[in-house]
């Protein structure tokens, strides 16, 4: 039986994604039974914060990673360099239980693309976590109407510079589900100090966003849109997205 070891807070790291990100995908898999956290794969994986935090966690787990640099902390029989933009096949020797991309989704095009190799390497019941910038909150909103932008991404670029892909939560759930995932209700989390300065205005926005809801002619259930754009969406930097592989 796999062995979990439970953590305390203050022992997951931020990495190089939004604080507290770590720490509810944690948490999604500590509520997975057992057996479904025996293999895990991170794409892109960094400089491997996420697979120490993994292995912390479920010590007895086989913890993978791929990106296009090798993190010195993880071993090369563990690692696979691809570049995730293209069509990449590791680790055949068995598919995986769980593949986790954090904060990884906004680097490169081809989503969709990428969805489906993750669900090529899942086993069928396996599970897909993906996390991702949310760019409706209230900074992000008035950021754009001043300055034309949203709060992490530049309108400006230099040559030969990686670009930062705004990609909305609407269009990545449409793209997971086109590659034959189940998603279930976002998870939003990382208030940041400032954003509560804007708590108010958020008071007054969100009875209008839950009306416009209410009011879409858009065919997905009244309670599926709630969900989607809760009240904690207006203030919180980032988002986690628990998908699943069908069984059948």
């Amino acid at each position: 039986m796999l062995q979990v070891q439970k953590g305390q807070p203050n022992e997951i790291p931020t990495g190089l994604t939004c604080p507290g990100v770590y720490r509810v995908v944690v948490d999604e898999l500590l509520a997975l039974p057992g057996p479904a956290c025996r293999r895990m794969l991170d794409v892109p994986c960094g400089q491997g914060e996420l697979i120490g935090t993994l292995r912390a966690f479920f010590p007895d787990a086989d913890v993978r990673g791929c990106d296009i640099a090798q993190p010195p902390t993880l071993d090369s029989r563990d690692f696979r360099a691809i570049d995730a933009s293209r069509p990449f096949t590791v680790f055949p020797d068995d598919a995986f239980d769980v593949v986790l991309s954090v904060s990884g989704v906004m680097e490169f095009d081809n989503t969709l693309q990428f969805f489906e190799t993750c669900f090529r390497h899942l086993r069928p019941g396996g599970h897909f976590i993906v996390t991702n910038d949310n760019s409706v909150t209230v900074w992000d909103r008035i950021s754009y109407l001043l300055l034309g932008k949203t709060r992490q991404f530049e309108i400006f670029v230099n040559q030969g510079q990686p670009t930062w892909k705004v990609l909305p939560l609407h269009n990545m759930v449409r793209l997971l589900r086109d590659a034959g995932f189940r998603v279930a209700a976002p998870k939003y989390v990382s208030i940041e100090r400032r954003n509560w300065v804007l708590l108010p205005l958020a008071l007054l926005l969100y009875p209008l966003q839950a009306l416009y809801a209410r009011r879409s002619r858009n065919a997905m259930p009244l309670a599926e849109k709630q969900s989607m754009y809760p009240f904690r969406s207006l203030l919180c930097r980032h988002y986690v997205l628990r998908c699943e592989k069908p069984a059948d």
